[in-house]
């Protein structure tokens, strides 16, 4: 699987931005920490990780060569040359662009001048050569810094680089790719091994960028944990299992299936049975200790047929097969059992199915989620979200978000990890915006989460209705908003993972990822 592995231990779960970890590093320095100290950790703290990920093996030469910037990212590479060096390793440098010009670069380049490291301007020939016969290329050239593109001649020395099949590191992040974006660039390096100077960037877990920064690894560079608290509520986060671990609290032995709460699932209609289907059957599999399926009576012998575990309730349905508005008691009736309640998938977009939308919003006391129709019979009528008194989720795709935020999709899709926060914050819910590196978003401390399991194989109908039977089995178990939406979220790209290895990513199905959701879901659990 092509998938980027994120070494991020158990609690290093801050995303930065290049302006972020500027003013976290101004803040250490301030403390007495000065850049050239940074500079020093950092260059040494990435040698130790170049030799334990990339030099564990014996070589034959034993030959190591670093391109080098002008700016900090190249005087890292010079202090990673040093400790190389004096490891016993043959280190040859290339400037890229001539003559350091950071002051605290141009001092650790004086510290090489007495030892045998080799040190080249940049030079077709030369730097071809060099790195066809080094065991091991590092990448200092750019840094947070860059945006752009890439000029042709550096260009040409990325597409050296990345003829290597193995053995290249780019520090901090791949040269070619800007930190803040998931977009990708016309010309970056391609690494076997990214190593992230004191904390995670966008450009690490935003697809399609993540994607080719191999594996990423953290280098822990001594900055105290107080000089990041200052800013803690406006970082971004990426989850992992031990977070969801977290979540998931201990299974009581001395459980019964009112422990686990009861889901009102009001899905589906006479054209999208399958709907109901998916989003019942994944709050059954995902624990819920009731589910009640709610559908039009239109569709009771698609439906029924397939659901066996979740309690059946036909309501009267409209000559367009959809809910009737005539059900709305019923549903009302049914929602004060609940726990929580999902309502939307495949449920249809007209007057009747609006008036039980906005009617659940106004009047359920449980959490609530909103999916697909759900979301779309409501999108000219938002000041709803602001009046419920309970917890609301939204699970939108982009074009979704697109028709609750009056942006294109385009707009939606570049700026996901502004737009999800922002709306979270004005309607004061939580936002699933579903994707790759689906981002949840909640009113709560203002974090924002972005997700890095999945895979393309979810990229196909009936996928969304999975995640929203799971997230909201979660709510009924008693998980509070924000934290069930993050472990939902993280679980059902972990099940298309584990999927996906048995079937194909064009294959790969809802009904597949419910067959394997009890073994993912098991790896998280523990008994109390």
């Amino acid at each position: 699987m092509d998938k980027t592995s994120v070494d991020i231990g158990v609690f290093f779960l801050r995303i930065l931005s290049d302006l972020q970890m500027k003013a976290v590093e101004q803040t250490a320095a301030e403390s007495g920490m000065s850049f050239l100290r940074l500079m020093e950790n950092a260059g040494s703290a990435c040698a130790r990780i170049i030799k334990d990920k990339l030099l564990d093996v014996p070589l034959k030469s034993k030959n190591i060569t670093i391109l080098c910037g002008s700016g900090k990212n190249g005087g890292d590479g010079f202090v990673i040359a040093r400790k190389l060096y004096e490891s016993g390793y043959s280190v040859s440098i290339i400037l890229v662009f001539g003559q350091p010009k950071d002051a605290d670069s141009i001092e650790m380049m004086k510290m090489l001048k007495s030892l045998s490291v080799h040190i080249y301007d940049v030079d077709a020939v030369t730097t071809a050569k060099l790195i066809e016969s080094s065991d091991v290329v590092v990448d200092c050239i750019f840094g947070t810094g860059f945006y752009g593109q890439a000029s042709e001649k550096v260009a040409l020395v990325f597409d050296m680089i990345n003829q290597r099949s193995a053995g290249v590191a780019s520090i901090d992040l791949p040269s070619g790719l800007i930190c803040n974006s998931g977009d990708k660039t016309e010309h970056f390096v391609k690494p076997n091994l990214t190593i992230a100077i004191s904390s995670l960037k966008p450009v690490h877990v935003l697809m399609p960028a993540a994607k080719f920064c191999g594996e990423v690894v953290i280098a822990d560079i001594g900055i105290s944990e107080r000089f990041y608290s200052e800013w803690e509520n406006d970082y971004l986060y990426t989850l992992n299992d031990e977070e969801v671990k977290k979540i998931l609290f201990p299974v009581n032995l001395l459980a019964n299936k009112g422990d686990f709460g009861h889901v009102l699932s009001i899905c589906g209609s006479k054209n999208m049975p399958g709907a109901a289907v998916i989003a019942a059957n994944g709050a059954v599999y995902s624990g819920a200790g009731l589910v009640t399926a709610a559908f039009p009576e239109c569709a009771y012998a698609a439906i029924a047929s397939k659901l066996t575990e979740p309690l059946l309730l036909p309501l009267e349905s409209n000559r367009k097969g959809t809910l009737s508005a005539l059900a709305i008691n019923q549903i009302l009736k049914a929602s004060k059992k609940a726990t929580a309640i999902l309502v939307g998938c495949g449920l249809g977009n007209n007057k009747d199915t609006k008036i039980i939308v906005e009617e659940i919003i106004k009047n359920a006391q449980c959490p609530v989620v909103l999916d697909a129709d759900g979301l779309n019979v409501i999108a000219d009528n938002l000041d709803l979200l602001k009046n419920a008194n309970c917890p609301l989720v939204l699970t939108p795709h982009p074009g979704e978000m697109a028709r609750l935020t009056g942006l294109s999709i385009s707009n939606v899709q570049k700026n996901r990890i502004k737009i999800a926060p922002e709306f979270a914050r004005e309607y004061g819910v939580v936002l699933v915006l579903k994707g790759a590196n689906t981002v949840v978003a909640q009113q709560v401390n203002n974090q924002t989460y972005i997700n890095p399991t999945g895979n393309p194989g979810l990229a196909t109908g009936g996928s969304g209705d999975l995640l929203s039977g799971i997230l909201v089995s979660f709510l009924a178990q008693g998980m509070a908003a924000g934290e069930a939406s993050k472990a939902a979220v993280y679980i059902h790209g972990l099940t298309a993972d584990t999927a996906v290895r048995d079937l194909s990513y064009r294959g790969l199905t809802p009904t597949a990822c419910i067959k394997k959701l009890p073994s993912v879901i098991a790896c998280f659990e523990t008994l109390l």
